[in-house]
């Protein structure tokens, strides 16, 4: 390379790095110039990955404690009490990247209720509060949804309201718009939940509330005539989802008994059926989902086009309401997914089959409707199942319903909540938010309560559980909802559950920085250093997004870390990412004596002696 010949710049060929093209700056550093000149592999990178690269499985352990309670806020403080699920996505630049993202500390947002109904939002971190914002028409045990539905780069939130309508807030917690009497016989007005979805792929995100749809200014785009998702004659509230059923390229609104376009054509209705919650999977063997439901004390399983393949009571559910929304995961670990749902006195999981794989005893006789929640908590394998009911908190083995954890630091009068399973801190491991009211038990608890691992070993998780019919593909790491969600079950095969681990637990990436002749560094005018590096992965699996590359300057043999830069998309097992722009700050270019480079990652890798490389100067001369 020659040197740049604009003023104020030296343009340096640098060895040990990732390849670039050259190109020119005028004026200062700036990162966002040169992303789209330098994005080629490192040279004699063949895409090869090493299939031998393994780790023992590392099992964490399971030791739950309280980390935070959040009891009370200073704002409109008579409102503490929550029968609704809480979410976690990102509100604020914590970072101070001038974007609001997955890279920032989660939030938490739920709805509060007592003398006033108020969506609140506050920080996963230790809990402080963000905003509150109160409107006498939100539904006091309605649920939220969360996602960047005006591609403004920033999650907005969806509550449902008493007058048939819906609110929107900014990430900020003001008013987007309020729409009423749009939903008017499409929810019930109480407990209703929204869901999020890019349905027809054209860019536009659309909220799914009960059979109707809305596009994303809150204006009726459509709404079906039968089904709702919910438990019918019942008024408990509904929580439809959209997901490509039938796989013909654009997504349908599922109900207990009907399905419908995103335009609220009805696609079918099986009228013989009551409606009911759902969940979606896939229980046989072709390639479509098949959807579970639950309600009147029944649960179900229908084909992909309504047919219903068969139906058995849920024990404790007597009353005939009795059924929360369902649950898929692969509880046991036999590769097949199997269902579950809570009642009134037991939460029993089904095969795939409609036989019982294990049931416990439980108590929710206030409501009998409250769902639950699915991860793997410590690597292992087996799944977890996480359930709150009137009087404790409780985890379940997948695999045979032993109890891991009850504990009576909670309590609930219960609607359709169920404790959310996020990495809600940002520190890489996951935590449990559970929604309290004061419920039949001696000590009253209220507001949140969050549980961690005593040893801080549990699986990180994502940093986002956007919404109630939560089904990991529903929405990206950013908040941003998917222009065309890749389908659940294909890699998931799960709803209302986070990803689960393999079993074996032993192919490991093996992340590097690359090495190259080909390369450079750019100088600023003000003494900023910007290096271009590539990361690359030669081991056996592939690494998610979230990956940081540390930029260390010299100066008089002492190592300061001057500049980060973090890898918006995953490296896979043999590939390169794109390469990547760090930027030193703070320091005298010139006087620098070598650059490090690191690359670092919470994943556990065969080989981590090959995360950093090491250039000497003289830079910026």
């Amino acid at each position: 390379m020659r040197p740049s010949t604009l003023p104020g710049l030296a343009l340096l060929a640098v060895g040990a790095l990732g390849g670039c093209t050259e190109y020119d700056l005028v004026g200062d550093v700036n990162v966002g110039d040169v992303g789209a000149t330098c994005s080629e592999a490192p040279i004699g990178w063949d895409e090869t990955s090493d299939p031998s690269c393994e780790n023992e499985l590392e099992v964490g352990s399971f030791t739950p404690v309280v980390k935070w309670d959040k009891p009370s806020w200073a704002s409109y403080p008579s409102s503490n009490q929550i029968m609704s699920q809480p979410i976690v996505a990102s509100l604020t630049d914590d970072n101070g990247d001038g974007l609001v993202n997955q890279y920032d500390v989660p939030d938490v947002i739920a709805v509060t209720y007592g003398s006033e109904n108020v969506v609140r939002a506050i920080s996963g971190d230790d809990g402080h509060e963000i905003w509150s914002f109160s409107d006498y028409t939100i539904q006091g045990q309605g649920g939220v949804a969360a996602g960047d539905i005006d591609h403004d780069g920033k999650v907005e939130i969806i509550t449902l309201t008493t007058d048939g309508g819906a609110i929107a807030l900014e990430n900020d917690g003001t008013l987007k718009w309020h729409v009423s009497s749009v939903l008017s016989g499409h929810i019930y007005g109480t407990s209703d939940v929204a869901s999020l979805s890019d349905m027809d792929h054209d860019g536009e995100v659309e909220i799914i509330a009960g059979n109707a749809i809305l596009r994303a200014d809150g204006t009726l785009r459509g709404a079906g005539m039968y089904g709702r998702a919910g438990v019918e004659n019942n008024n408990v509230g509904t929580c439809s989802v959209a997901v490509d059923l039938d796989r013909d390229g654009r997504e349908e609104v599922i109900t207990g008994n009907a399905v419908y376009s995103p335009d609220g054509v009805t696609i079918w209705h099986n009228a013989s059926l009551l409606d009911g919650y759902v969940a979606v999977g896939n229980f046989d063997a072709d390639n479509q989902g098949e959807i579970v439901v639950t309600g009147q004390g029944n649960i179900r399983l229908l084909d992909t086009n309504g047919q219903m393949l068969w139906q058995q009571p849920i024990p404790g559910g007597e009353a005939g309401y009795y059924s929360g929304p369902p649950t898929v995961a692969d509880f046991n670990g036999d590769g097949n997914a199997d269902m579950s749902v809570a009642s009134g006195s037991r939460y029993t999981v089904f095969q795939r089959d409609g036989s019982i794989l294990w049931q416990a005893i439980t108590q929710d006789a206030s409501s009998g409707n409250t769902g639950s929640a699915v991860f793997d908590f410590e690597g292992d394998g087996a799944a977890e199942v996480v359930y709150a009911d009137e009087t404790r908190l409780w985890v379940f083995s997948g695999v045979d319903g032993s109890v891991k954890l009850s504990s009576d630091h909670h309590s609930n009068n219960t609607w359709l909540e169920y404790p959310t399973i996020a990495d809600i801190d940002g520190d890489g491991h996951a935590e449990i938010v559970v929604a309290n009211t004061a419920g039949p038990t001696a000590v009253a608890y209220s507001g949140l309560s969050v549980f961690g691992d005593a040893n801080n070993s549990w699986r990180a998780g994502r940093r986002i559980w956007n919404q109630h019919a939560y089904h990991i593909t529903n929405v990206n790491d950013d908040g941003t909802i998917p222009r065309t969600a890749e389908i659940n079950w294909d890699t998931f095969n799960s709803f209302r559950s986070g990803a689960l681990s393999n079993s074996d637990g032993l192919s490991a990436p093996d992340l590097l920085i690359g090495e190259s002749d080909d390369c450079q560094i750019t100088c600023g005018t003000d003494g900023q250093m910007l290096v271009y590096a590539h990361v690359g992965n030669l081991g056996a699996s592939d690494v998610p997004a979230g990956t940081t590359v540390q930029l260390y300057t010299k100066i008089g043999g002492v190592e300061t870390l001057s500049g980060t830069a973090i890898l918006e998309v995953g490296v896979p097992a043999g590939h390169w990412a794109d390469g990547v722009a760090v930027t030193a700050t703070g320091v005298d270019a010139a006087t620098v004596e070598s650059i490090v480079l690191k690359v670092v990652s919470n994943e556990s890798e065969c080989d981590d002696t090959n995360n950093s490389i090491e250039v000497a100067g003289p830079f910026c001369q």
